[in-house]
């Protein structure tokens, strides 16, 4: 639903530079503080959102994370983890900068997105 408002096009260019992942539940994606890699977008399953040793959120099938660090260049501001059984798509933050700079949609999506998140999370922390 987050990509519905993006240009297919813009969106089948972010596709060429994904990778596709199955992540058993258990397994971390991200870890709070460090600077890593990828952004993720869920395919199937669920994602747990920590911070601070706190779940705060919960990201599903179409939603994404990752994409503070990507964009800000910092450190990641939670961790993820497969709550159960699931499939992401990663990619890399030079990949989705590449093409944020080339939409507008997607850019304006994304930058909604993780200001709400913040606040939400902000609000719960």
């Amino acid at each position: 639903p987050q990509f519905a408002s993006v240009d297919r096009a813009q969106l089948e260019t972010l596709a060429k530079h994904a990778e596709e992942l199955d992540v058993p539940a258990g397994v971390e994606l991200t870890h709070e503080g460090r600077h890593e890699g990828s952004v993720f977008i869920v395919v199937s399953g669920s994602i747990g959102i920590e911070r601070g040793g706190r779940t705060v959120d919960t990201i599903g099938r179409g939603g994404f994370f990752g994409e503070i660090a990507a964009i800000d260049g910092g450190p990641r501001t939670a961790t993820g983890f497969a709550l159960e059984d699931t499939v992401v798509v990663a990619i890399s933050p030079r990949q989705l900068n590449d093409v944020l700079d080339e939409s507008s949609e997607l850019r304006a999506m994304m930058m909604a997105a993780m200001e709400e998140r913040l606040g939400r999370i902000d609000a719960e922390g």
